[in-house]
């Protein structure tokens, strides 16, 4: 069977597809981050806490959650934790209320509110590394 001349069309290679991050994607990667690094808090968490039968391992442990690493450590878990609600309030305002059309504007507002919170549930720890490191 012959191929007529006219349909045989030369392959050529596409040039690589740039990838542009949008809000949407920006906020499904965020989500996703967040909810790994609450599961593996949630593990060490669960494993610190067999601390609590031994009165002078509970001790130790208490001890140690008031070093800087551990405040910085408050401080980023309670942004993972701020965001995680947050956009999963998004996420459900999305899908059960409609508000698809609105996805970027919500994303900003509700990003505004978690800075809010991070702010206020963030200055305990901030204090704390300010007073461990002045004194």
């Amino acid at each position: 069977m012959a191929v007529a001349a006219d349909t045989v069309r030369e392959y050529t290679p596409k040039t690589v597809q740039r990838y542009r991050v949008r809000v949407g994607m920006l906020a499904w990667m965020l989500h996703r981050l967040t909810g790994l690094a609450l599961v593996g808090y949630l593990v060490v968490h669960v494993w610190g806490l067999k601390a609590v039968t031994n009165p002078d391992a509970y001790n130790a442990l208490i001890t140690s959650y008031h070093a800087p690493i551990f405040k910085v450590g408050e401080f980023l878990l309670l942004g993972a934790v701020i965001y995680h609600a947050l956009n999963g309030l998004r996420i459900v305002l999305i899908d059960f209320m409609g508000w698809s059309p609105n996805q970027q504007k919500l994303f900003w507002t509700l990003g505004a509110v978690a800075a809010v919170l991070f702010a206020i549930g963030g200055y305990p720890s901030i204090a704390a590394l300010v007073d461990w490191f002045s004194s």
